[in-house]
């Protein structure tokens, strides 16, 4: 066999393989989501070292929480303002001002764009994000890594040309792997990517999401071992009696968590009004947050070394220099964070809102404890228990995701016996935030752009359903040079309510409707003067037989059409039938039954 033979049959092997792989689905997507795990966990990997390198170059260590009390005044005024200004910078050239961002950008493009995510916008959120949090911008790394994983999905999908389901499930594997990298808890990560992401529980999205989460877990261990990501304190019920203070905290963390995402998007407006061009945005609230960092330094960055403290009890309870009283110095921790991460995001800082919700979970919650330690000292656990607690709690009720904060809070404390006041809270928490309104921290951003995220899936479901596989009916055709008694005679005789003109060629000119015949009805002597072209409407909206269920349904209720004509894929001036509202709402009915099954 000669060289060119060999390297023709070796490709055409690999092409058979390949296409024997993809029939088989479950396996394809399960061999996909292995590789975007790996990609997801080193993608983890790559934006904490980034994050650490731009600390070390502002302070000489890897983060902030390490040089509190030794690092100079004015770098913390100096490193977010200047980062602020790069950010700006990135903002406006890499990252479009009509998409969200980080995981609300995640959920708008697979609401809206079949899943595809933009590799410009991904490497801008990256370098946002880097930049942002190792200069000491009020934010976490967690979000960016969750959107860097479901970017990275979504370019391979998109490489591969998936289907929009398969798309779906890919970008699912991506979060799942990206939440698991970042927090060493791969149950964890499965759930927020169906929770909060998806909102899809199928078997066959389920396995592929285990299998990526589990990946990016080993990948995550393999550098920086078996340990959560920050210390966890043994928990214990001291009693049964506990269980309605814990509910209390999950009623305080649900307060919380509503004023924030009230706060935001009046945090966003006013920065729109006061600063107009957006590039200095985040450079004005660095300067914000420096003021406030050189009286509380706790604050800048993600700030684990500080929840470390409160934890395991051991804080360095200091404000302005001068020892405060452990509850005092938790209050003004917990109110400083949840104020200046909401400035950061409102200004345009990259990074999310996960690792502040922790931050100001545990301040809260430790605040919290030392007053219920007080009141009750015999039968209540001191502090740091409240503390481990609310970080649940409060993840549950900013995120909206009760099930993957409870898991998530188990994985990392590895204790059986926290599940059931951590159920407690963070259901009550979740609960009482949506009193005030069904929104999260990462859907408020959508919601105020007029999207309706909560919809993402049926619109796949619906974008899935090409036009030519909904029912539609044949109308006849008149040409248009035939009379007025006769296109009459035709519309009677069809009984459909609608004719279509043509030209010579079988081409569509118009549609002629009651409507539009009614003004001729009257006189008769126009029978034999008038033609089919001048009654015609002209000015048709129409679909293209390849045009999705979904787009059917907006053109209905945005136009209050009964039925309008299908045209050719191939031909686009010929009409293949006529569709109508009953039809297409019908179709939607049996998709919204069959998917619900």
């Amino acid at each position: 066999m000669t060289r060119p033979d060999l390297i023709r049959w070796f490709v055409n092997t690999f092409h058979s393989l390949r296409l024997q792989i993809i029939r088989q689905e479950s396996f394809y997507l399960g061999t996909l989501a292995v590789v975007v795990g790996a990609l997801a966990g080193y993608g983890a990997l790559a934006i904490r070292w980034g994050i650490e390198l731009v600390s070390s170059w502002w302070l000489q260590a890897p983060t902030w929480s390490s040089v509190i009390n030794v690092a100079p005044w004015y770098i913390y005024i100096m490193a977010p303002v200047c980062a602020g200004l790069v950010v700006g910078l990135i903002n406006k050239y890499l990252l479009p001002n009509n998409e969200a961002k980080v995981i609300p950008g995640v959920i708008e493009a697979l609401s809206e764009r079949g899943g595809y995510l933009s590799p410009r916008k991904s490497l801008g959120e990256i370098l946002s994000n880097i930049i942002s949090v190792g200069s000491g911008a009020s934010m976490g790394r967690e979000a960016p890594t969750v959107a860097l994983g479901a970017a990275l999905a979504s370019h391979l999908g998109s490489l591969l040309q998936l289907t929009e389901k398969q798309m779906r499930t890919l970008v699912g594997c991506g979060v799942a792997a990206g939440i698991a990298a970042s927090f060493n808890a791969p149950i964890a990560g499965v759930m927020f990517a169906l929770e909060v992401i998806l909102a899809d529980y199928a078997v066959a999205t389920f396995t592929p999401i285990v299998l990526a989460s589990v990946i990016g877990t080993v990948i995550s261990r393999a550098h920086f071992g078996a340990m959560p990501v920050f210390n966890i304190p043994e928990f214990r019920l001291v009693s049964s009696w506990e269980i309605p203070a814990y509910i209390t905290l999950g009623v305080f963390c649900g307060l919380i968590s509503a004023a924030i995402i009230r706060t935001m998007p009046h945090a966003r407006k006013t920065f729109a009004h006061y600063i107009k061009n957006p590039v200095f945005r985040p450079a004005t609230a660095g300067l914000i947050l420096g003021f406030c960092a050189l009286l509380i330094p706790e604050i800048m960055s993600i700030g684990y070394g500080t929840l470390d403290g409160v934890l395991t009890e051991h804080p360095n309870a200091h404000l302005m220099g001068f020892g405060v009283p452990l509850a005092l110095f938790l209050a003004v921790l917990f109110v400083a964070k949840a104020v200046t991460s909401t400035i950061c995001a409102a200004g345009g800082f990259g990074g999310g809102m996960i690792g502040p919700s922790l931050f100001i979970g545990v301040t809260a919650g430790g605040f919290f404890g030392i007053i219920a330690h007080t009141l009750f000292p015999g039968i209540s656990e001191t502090y740091g228990a409240y503390a481990l607690v609310a970080c649940g709690a409060m993840m549950a009720a900013m995120l909206q995701a009760p099930i993957s904060s409870i898991l998530m809070v188990f994985e990392l404390s590895g204790n059986y016996e926290i599940m059931i006041p951590l159920m407690a809270a963070c259901v009550v928490a979740a609960l009482v935030k949506r009193a005030f309104g069904p929104q999260s921290v990462l859907t408020e951003p959508l919601e105020a752009q007029g999207m309706e995220p909560g919809w993402g899936l049926e619109r796949s479901w619906m974008r899935a359903v090409p036009i030519s596989r909904i029912p539609r009916r044949s109308i006849p055709a008149v040409t248009m040079n035939a009379p007025l008694h006769e296109l009459k005679k035709t519309y009677v005789d069809c009984g459909k309510g609608c004719v279509q003109v043509v030209d010579h060629q079988g081409k569509m000119l118009g549609i002629v409707t009651f409507a539009d015949l009614q003004q001729w009805l009257l006189d008769s002597t126009l029978d034999q003067i008038v033609v089919a072209a001048e009654v015609a409407n002209r000015n048709v909206i129409t679909v293209s037989e390849d045009d999705s269920l979904l787009d059917a349904i907006r053109i209905l209720d945005r136009e209050g059409f009964e039925q309008m004509p299908v045209m050719s894929a191939t031909e686009p001036d010929i009409m293949l039938g006529i569709l109508s509202r009953n039809a297409v709402f019908s179709t939607y009915h049996k998709l919204i039954v069959k998917h619900g099954e």
